[in-house]
């Protein structure tokens, strides 16, 4: 008895991948920085300290921010120029 012959599959290409493995690191980089804001929001109120929308509070969010962008876009460059083997 034989075995069925499978379909080809054709990876995806490298600006596909790259582009993909981008924005999973993305969500993922912006799911860290929701958690963090939270906690920098939410932690202090549970504690029952004195919490207030300050220019630090903000910049902590901005840096986490920026922080993602740059991990994003880290992760395309390093997926276009060396792209994962199957």
């Amino acid at each position: 008895m034989t075995q069925p012959k499978l379909p080809d599959v054709m990876p995806p290409s490298a600006q596909a991948d790259a582009r993909n493995r981008a924005v999973r690191t993305f969500l993922q980089g912006l799911g860290i920085d929701v958690a963090a804001g939270v906690v920098l929001a939410v932690g202090p109120a549970l504690a029952d300290a004195h919490f207030a929308w300050t220019g630090p509070y903000w910049a902590t969010l901005g840096a986490l921010a920026a922080k993602t962008a740059v991990q994003t876009a880290v992760a395309y460059v390093a997926s276009k120029v060396l792209p994962a083997r199957p």
